[in-house]
């Protein structure tokens, strides 16, 4: 029979036993290669410069972060908070960000090739000049976005949402924007030499602000 004391000393050691994998979890958190900070909470964090690659990030709380020039090539990002995030100059080459919130983040100059993007929000972001090169956008929100001087070479941006986004000057050669909504959508000046428009028609060159 199991004694109300019992109870309590299996309640006390379950609560040791949690606080050290929180600890040892947590230890493992820090501004490194391979840091593993699956659902970790560290929005405010100042690791700007930080060495990150191919760090697991997987549904963690990074809102207002400072990453600023931190190098996060491969990292697994998916699902994680980063809204008011600052990663101006930052490396997220081939970063998985699928499902991720990226509201007012700025990742202005930032090098995204080949990062992915599938159904992330990056509603009102800031992509000025950055590298989004045969970068996977599929179902994503860009509503408000800026992308001026962007470049979006060889993208997918199907079925993406780019209501009121700013893509002045933007590089959208041979990207793809099938089923994309571009209602009050500015393309002054962008390339679109080869890209796949949204009604599917092959845009023919030179194809400058417009699809011809």
């Amino acid at each position: 029979m199991i004694t109300i004391k019992t109870i309590r000393i299996l309640v006390i050691i379950s609560t040791i036993t949690s606080t050290c994998v929180a600890t040892e979890a947590l230890a493992e958190c820090q501004p490194q290669l391979f840091a593993k900070c699956q659902g970790a909470m560290i929005g405010n964090v100042d690791w700007r410069n930080a060495k990150l690659a191919t760090s697991d990030f997987r549904n963690a709380n990074l809102e207002n972060a400072n990453l600023v020039g931190a190098n996060l090539r491969g990292a697994d990002l998916r699902g994680a908070n980063l809204k008011f995030a600052r990663l101006e100059r930052s490396d997220l080459t081939g970063a998985n960000l699928e499902g991720a919130d990226l509201r007012w983040a700025n990742l202005e100059r930032s090098s995204l090739i080949g990062a992915r993007f599938a159904t992330a929000n990056l509603a009102k972001a800031d992509l000025e000049e950055a590298d989004m090169s045969h970068a996977v956008l599929t179902g994503a929100d860009l509503t408000r976005a800026d992308l001026v001087n962007t470049d979006l070479l060889q993208a997918d941006l199907r079925q993406t949402k780019l209501d009121g986004a700013h893509m002045n000057y933007t590089n959208l050669k041979q990207a793809n924007l099938s089923g994309a909504s571009i209602n009050r959508t500015r393309f002054i000046g962008a390339r679109l030499n080869e890209a796949t428009w949204i009604d599917d028609r092959i845009c023919k060159a030179p194809s400058i602000g417009i699809c011809r």
